[in-house]
């Protein structure tokens, strides 16, 4: 079960200081976990390791404990194998 807390209006505190860095994500809470939901472009940009640190520092401090990033979906609901994937 997924716990999800959506924002009617504007962006959240985390997509906001995460924009200011550059990074215009959606970001979804499930706990203690901040989904990143990302276009393919942004989640290339993340392959820099500094970006990544700087995005899960950011997480933290606005109490996060772990980051995941989803890759926007353009292909119209089927899986995308080519993604890239890191961890940190």
């Amino acid at each position: 079960m997924s716990i999800r807390r959506e924002t009617p209006s504007g962006p959240t505190p985390l997509e906001g200081a995460l924009a200011e860095k550059g990074l215009v994500v959606k970001v979804e809470s499930r706990a203690g976990l901040a989904v990143l939901i990302a276009d393919a472009a942004t989640v290339a940009r993340l392959g820099d390791a500094e970006l990544r640190r700087t995005a899960l520092a950011l997480a933290r401090e606005h109490g996060f404990s772990h980051v995941a990033i989803e890759l926007r979906s353009d292909t119209g609901g089927q899986a995308r194998l080519d993604a890239p994937v890191s961890r940190d």
